[in-house]
């Protein structure tokens, strides 16, 4: 049998049911993923923050550690969490470009440990981190969403030439990538939240 070719307006209607769908599966109630690594990001960065302030002991530095031990296994519960939503195409392709992004964010952190350039750090992750949330918010058509990551996107441009200097100023890098992840992760993760419960709210009446 023949396949019946689709029209235009029904593949307008498919792609916006598809995109539709990535933003509920996006979204997971209080454990939205933007929300886990932007809350953790954040509440590090001021421990840290805190403590060399106190202390000034660089060894509260290696307080960042604490990001992905808390965040991946919790990532990966949350992910668990939602396969037992219908994926489409888009979210696989999300799925793959923040792994991606993720393993970056990992070769940077060990590759500049390694040859002591450490200052590099937070402003390459804050500009890695907005990056995925600017491509985030681009492929669910969701304009708002990554207006508010180009901030964070700013904020790291800002730290990568204030890294170059001679005296990079730490305990300010630390500050901006806090304020950085609260752009780009915990207010879209907010505003995504939001928007898939008025979904939600509209499909279910």
């Amino acid at each position: 049998m023949e396949d019946r070719k689709i029209t235009e307006q029904e593949s307008l209607e498919l792609i916006s049911q598809m995109i539709q769908n990535t933003r509920r599966n996006l979204d997971a109630g209080s454990g939205n993923i933007f929300l886990l690594w932007g809350y953790i990001g954040t509440i590090a960065t001021l421990v840290v923050y805190a403590g060399l302030c106190f202390t000034k002991d660089p060894h509260w530095m290696w307080g960042f550690w604490g990001i992905p031990v808390i965040g991946i296994p919790l990532g990966i519960y949350l992910e668990h969490k939602s396969e037992k939503r219908a994926k489409a195409y888009s979210d696989k392709v999300l799925t793959e470009i923040w792994r991606i992004l993720g393993g970056l964010c990992m070769a940077v952190a060990i590759g500049a440990t390694c040859m002591k350039q450490f200052e590099f750090i937070l402003p390459l992750g804050t500009l890695i981190m907005s990056l995925g949330s600017i491509i985030t918010g681009v492929i669910v058509r969701y304009k708002a969403f990554y207006l508010f990551s180009s901030i964070g996107l700013a904020i790291g441009l800002y730290m990568v030439f204030a890294a170059m200097g001679e005296d990079a100023p730490t305990y300010v890098s630390l500050l901006c990538f806090a304020v950085a992840a609260v752009f780009a992760m915990i207010i879209p993760g907010h505003m995504l939240n939001i928007a898939a419960k008025k979904e939600n709210y509209v499909s279910n009446n």
